[in-house]
């Protein structure tokens, strides 16, 4: 008998159960909380492992199988464009500040968040957190856009006032709840959004 476990944000895993197996995969953090709330062990050397990865923007998967860790999956994302930090640090001069909101651990979103040149970002967030901080500026009188492709980031992108989803890779439900489709699929598209505002108002 095999049962599909799929990933949620609130279990941060996924995996599948098979007769009287069970495998998972996910963030290491949960993995290992799951590990032990079954009584099995945890590699000692499984947390500096991943904490020396997250310091230079690796994510960290680990696995597990029957209660048991034997390997962590360390993945590296990438700026797609060379001018991303360029683009991303322009905006400053219409007075905007820009935020990285991501499910990532603390140590690799501050790397990602350094080599984007971001202002601020907020890490291991749910959708309720992303929800939450747009809130929160629009409450301070903040005018909000949101960029996101996921199912989870549809009700966040609706909830700012300019949603803007991306072209490729993005669910539908975000594509439906976005104001505008970037057909190039590039978030720094956010600072044309801004620059045609201002010129326009």
């Amino acid at each position: 008998m095999q049962k599909s476990i799929p990933f949620t944000t609130q279990t941060r895993m996924s995996g599948v159960d098979i007769d009287e197996e069970s495998y998972r995969k996910g963030a290491s953090s949960a993995i290992t909380e799951y590990v032990k709330s079954k009584g099995g062990n945890v590699p000692s050397e499984l947390d500096k492992e991943v904490e020396q990865n997250s310091k230079i923007g690796r994510n960290s998967s680990c696995c597990m199988h029957d209660a048991q860790i034997p390997g962590v999956i360390h993945l590296r994302g990438y700026l797609k464009r060379r001018n991303t930090r360029t683009h991303l640090c322009s905006c400053g001069k219409w007075g905007s500040r820009l935020f990285m909101i991501t499910g990532d651990n603390h140590l690799t979103a501050a790397a990602i968040a350094a080599e984007a040149g971001v202002d601020d970002f907020l890490s291991e967030a749910k959708p309720e957190d992303k929800l939450r901080l747009i809130r929160e500026n629009q409450q301070h009188g903040h005018m909000v856009a949101m960029t996101g492709d996921g199912t989870n980031d549809c009700t966040r992108t609706g909830a700012g006032r300019c949603g803007c989803g991306m072209n490729t890779g993005t669910q539908p439900a975000a594509r439906e709840a976005a104001n505008i489709i970037d057909l190039d699929s590039n978030p720094t598209k956010l600072m044309d959004i801004v620059e045609i505002g201002e010129s326009k108002y």
